[in-house]
């Protein structure tokens, strides 16, 4: 994310990391494998990703969703 001058930007949690793990959606809970797309800030200043993520791994199919910071996980919290 870029900085202004005037009005540095905090960047976004963990943000060189793109794999990670949904915990939870609206309506179930995860794990799901995803990947981070873009993050952006709400108007209440919290952090929100663009993730995709596969919710059946026996489906082929994707589903593409804004998730708050907090329901996301680091694939490697150990990295």
């Amino acid at each position: 994310m870029g900085t202004n001058r005037r009005y540095p930007r905090e960047p976004p949690p963990d943000g060189q990391r793109r794999h990670c793990w949904v915990m939870r959606t609206a309506r179930e809970r995860g794990p799901w494998p995803g990947l981070i797309l873009e993050w952006r800030r709400t108007s209440s200043g919290e952090w929100q990703a663009r993730v995709v993520y596969v919710p059946d791994l026996l489906r082929p199919e994707s589903v593409e969703g804004w998730f708050a910071a907090a329901n996301l996980r680091p694939l490697d919290p150990g990295a």
